[in-house]
């Protein structure tokens, strides 16, 4: 059972969390475009593209967007996925997702760390894949910052 002030403190982020849910989204689609065509990015998974299988399910299931996570690949292994997370200063490294921070994770050795490496690479979490959880931040600022950490890692 909630204290009264926690069930306040819960109300007053409830009623605001269409917007903020709706800027998530409309920001990790700019993100993932952009990507797209970032140096030393060799792969974006992100649903709302429009080049994965399931984006014909997209504008049915989802006409809001697909949500605030995506996941992308770079040239190298683990060290380039090091020195990119390292080089971000906007991104959080933090492995939880729905936050209203932007954060960044490696999955291959924080939310995967157990998953044995040929389960873990068949199910597409490779060493050089790292994952965002976008929040509300500007989302220019967060494009700007991804792209010096990619810049200063290579």
């Amino acid at each position: 059972m909630q204290s009264p002030f926690n069930a306040y403190l819960s109300l007053v982020g409830l009623e605001t969390l269409p917007q903020r849910v709706s800027q998530q989204v409309v920001s990790a689609q700019r993100i993932a475009e952009h990507l797209t065509s970032a140096p030393h990015v060799t792969k974006v998974n992100y649903s709302g593209l429009g080049y994965t299988p399931q984006y014909e399910l997209v504008g049915k299931y989802f006409p809001r967007g697909v949500g605030q996570i995506l996941s992308f690949q770079v040239d190298g292994g683990a060290d380039s996925v090091r020195r990119i997370i390292d080089g971000t200063k906007l991104f959080s490294y933090v492995p939880n997702i729905g936050d209203a921070r932007s954060l960044i994770v490696d999955p291959a050795r924080i939310t995967h760390r157990e998953v044995p490496a040929e389960a873990r690479i068949a199910a597409g979490v490779s060493d050089n894949l790292i994952r965002l959880s976008i929040g509300l931040e500007d989302v220019n600022g967060l494009i700007a910052d991804l792209d010096q950490a990619i810049a200063a890692a290579y």
